[in-house]
């Protein structure tokens, strides 16, 4: 049992090592061996763990769209939606910045097809059984607005930061929260909000 735990622990710690330097660098220029080097453990020992980079990868990214997944199957209300996809991002958001930069890491952990698939199915939600085209456009219009506005917030993507005044901050917590869910909410209706 020790031993268990004592793997599971190490796998831990070279998941977030590795996700740290993939964040950075990128997956395809971060190396084992700096991954290796960072933890102070030989490549072997990192492949004791992990086959490839490519499996590592995977094993970082897998609970983000198992989570996404189980959100868009288990078909909840329109606000429920948007509330446990803000919280989603939240708890898995240096995922989210890995795969908000760096896309070829989305192909390399062969996750392309399933994202396409969640965020298709998840526009299918927003807009409703009824909808029509421009339902459609407005439900991805809203998804991309709840998407952006927290890779904004939450600093994501650093480069596209629109550089805040001095002494100025993004909303967070509670307060991004309601902001990206009512943002995307007057999106999918806005003669509501004539």
């Amino acid at each position: 049992m020790r031993r268990t735990s004592q793997t599971d622990g190490t796998k831990e710690r070279i998941q977030r090592v590795a996700l740290e330097l993939f964040v950075i660098h990128g997956y395809e220029k971060t190396s084992l061996r700096e991954i290796a080097d960072r933890l102070g453990i030989t490549k072997a020992a990192l492949y004791y763990h992990y086959a490839s980079k490519q499996e590592l990868l995977k094993s970082i990214t897998q609970p983000l769209i198992d989570e996404f997944e189980e959100l868009v199957a288990a078909r909840p209300d329109r606000d429920t939606l948007l509330r446990s996809y803000v919280d989603l991002l939240t708890r898995h958001q240096a995922v989210f910045q890995l795969v908000a930069n760096d896309h070829a890491s989305l192909a390399a952990a062969e996750l392309v097809e399933r994202s396409v698939r969640l965020r298709r199915e998840i526009v299918r939600q927003l807009a409703g059984p009824d909808a029509g085209p421009v339902g459609y456009v407005l439900a991805s219009a809203a998804f991309g607005a709840m998407s952006q506005g927290f890779a904004t917030a939450r600093r994501v993507e650093p480069e596209a930061d629109p550089a805040l005044p001095e002494g100025a901050a993004y909303p967070d917590g509670e307060e991004l929260t309601e902001l990206l869910i009512t943002t995307a909410l007057r999106v999918l209706d806005p003669a509501e909000n004539l």
